[in-house]
């Protein structure tokens, strides 16, 4: 197919997109990405999120499938491919279990960026997921917690560090169109130019103090030369990785909080041990107040989000909204025997 130069008044077709041209207009194909991978059904596509864990795939009837190119270098590296399929195809998901759903909820996925989606829409119901992709071994998810909140979450094993490190601090559209090389989903633009008008009083304490194994910023947090505990490689690399330059940083067993967070824009990641056989909870909350007539001064903290953390990984939370001196992260669940860790910076 003949494309025009850049150069005149019409830009070159994107190579991942040439291919489609004669086949559907773009509002008619949902795009996936992933490693094709052998099924005993020959009417099956299936696509591996990763050669490292077998144990995730989605399966696409290949009836539904409208067009498939090689994905780029960055974004599926050693022969990964782009999926076009209709959006109202019949998906399945695996990893342990099935879960089926049309194309469109799992538009740019791969399995593993499918499953964060997913999951995140599970907890956070009241919550949008704006848009999603897979960089590697790591998955991210563009999401709006509320109107005029929103957020970037990546997920990925401990020793893979975070694609969104070089771009912290520029928007979610920037960070999806530099990650994926496409254009930013419309959605994602409109998310950004929502306001979230912030609490007119910061909050006066945490939510809850939790007891057991566990350590809070404001008791025990990690200074340069004096790390608590970070007795394992894990614990040392999230440390490294994580803690430099960060404003607040905790390591510890079973459960971390974050102590009030003062910054208006700021990212919290938090890892569990690979030694762990249970997921742990990670839930963030912002402070909401005001005044009335009737009660006069009022306040409350507001879960806007709650995730789980795998054993044997880490999730990053870039936050975006007026929440300055009012967030508090907490990280549960983990189990006695098992370290975890937080940094907010």
């Amino acid at each position: 197919m003949a494309t025009r130069s850049a150069g005149g008044k019409n830009p070159d077709v994107h190579p991942a997109l040439e291919t489609l041209a004669h086949d559907a207009e773009p509002g008619d194909a949902v795009r996936l990405q992933g490693y094709v991978g052998p099924t005993k059904n020959e009417k099956i596509l299936r696509l591996y999120a990763s050669f490292e864990d077998l144990s995730e795939y989605i399966d696409v009837p290949r009836d539904d499938v409208v067009k498939s190119a090689a994905a780029p270098e960055a974004m599926a590296p050693n022969g990964g491919v782009y999926a076009w399929v209709k959006p109202d195809a019949e998906l399945v998901y695996t990893r342990t279990q099935s879960v089926t759903a049309p194309a469109r909820e799992l538009g740019g996925a791969s399995a593993r960026e499918a499953q964060l989606a997913n999951e995140f829409r599970q907890r956070n119901p009241a919550a949008t997921v704006l848009a999603s992709l897979t960089a590697g071994s790591n998955a991210l998810a563009f999401v709006e917690f509320r109107p005029g909140l929103t957020g970037v979450l990546e997920s990925a094993p401990i020793g893979q560090s975070a694609k969104t490190d070089a771009m912290r601090g520029r928007s979610a559209s920037h960070i999806y169109s530099e990650l994926s090389r496409l254009p930013a989903p419309p959605a994602l633009i409109r998310a950004a130019s929502r306001k979230m008008e912030p609490a007119p009083a910061r909050a006066p304490k945490p939510p809850r103090v939790l007891t057991g194994h566990g350590t809070a910023a404001g008791e025990a947090p990690v200074h340069p030369g004096h790390v608590l505990p970070a007795t394992s490689s894990e614990q040392a690399w999230f440390n490294a990785t994580f803690c430099n330059g960060a404003h607040i940083c905790v390591q510890a067993w079973d459960w971390a909080t974050s102590g009030n967070i003062w910054y208006g824009s700021y990212e919290v990641v938090t890892m569990v041990g690979s030694e762990g056989t249970t997921n742990a909870s990670l839930v963030l909350y912002y402070w909401d107040s005001g005044w009335s007539l009737f009660t006069g001064s009022w306040g409350y903290w507001v879960q806007f989000y709650n995730a789980i953390n795998v054993p044997g990984h880490w999730i990053s939370v870039n936050v975006n909204g007026a929440t300055a001196g009012n967030t508090y992260a907490s990280l549960s669940g983990a189990g006695g025997g098992t370290q975890v860790s937080m940094a907010v910076r």
